[in-house]
């Protein structure tokens, strides 16, 4: 059974499909399939910093060695943009190809990919290799990490799931106001991209601060 949040602050973006979401240090940055783009915002203000295209977006967006990756086409490939211009740096394959990877997040302990269809959350070394795998109940639509948590999206139930990554085990799982897509933790609050409302939301989780 989840118990529901609400949201502490709301940022109307000029979006249609939201799908990924990041927290740079100082920018909100979400990712936008409809047109296809990547936007940043201010958290405090909600004005839009930064803007470009990114063709073929789907789900996820994360940082990674001062570059934004992006997933992106029918493949579900890792995209690495710059941030200043939006030019493309690389494009490599996702780790599970024919699954639907759906959450990204790089941290100090690896990147951490999330998948719909097979419930599970890996972590993975920079090169690749699968440092540890995670059962989950949900449908991972997208996923972050606190300084000792992951937290991850379920599109369809609503909800924003907290894990253990030590002990391996969700221990609370939230209904949030909206259907969320990407999730992104700025160091106090989680934040998602709402897809029903094209806001970006910010919630405190009890579980977090347990």
């Amino acid at each position: 059974m989840s118990v529901s949040v609400e949201s502490t602050r709301d940022i109307a973006v000029p979006a249609r499909h939201l799908c990924g979401l990041v927290w740079s240090g100082e920018l909100l940055w979400f990712s936008e399939a409809e047109q296809g783009r990547i936007l940043a915002v201010d958290s405090a203000t909600g004005a839009v910093a930064r803007q470009f295209a990114c063709p073929e977006v789907r789900t996820d967006l994360t940082v990674h060695d001062g570059r934004l990756v992006q997933v992106v086409g029918a493949d579900r490939a890792l995209r690495a943009v710059d941030p200043e211009t939006g030019a493309v740096v690389a494009e490599t394959p996702g780790p599970r190809p024919g699954h639907t990877l759906c959450g990204l997040e790089a941290s100090r302990h690896g990147t951490w990919f999330g998948y719909e269809d097979l419930r599970v959350i890996d972590r993975r070394a920079d090169d690749g290799r699968l440092l540890d795998s995670i059962p989950v109940t949900g449908a991972v639509a997208g996923i972050t990490t606190t300084d000792r948590h992951l937290v991850y999206a379920d599109h369809a139930a609503g909800t924003l799931t907290v894990v253990d990554p030590e002990r391996r085990r969700e221990i609370a799982t939230y209904r949030a106001p909206g259907n969320p897509t990407g999730v992104a933790w700025d160091g106090s609050r989680i934040w998602f991209c709402d897809y029903t409302t094209s806001h970006l939301r910010a919630v405190t989780l009890p579980a977090l601060d347990a």
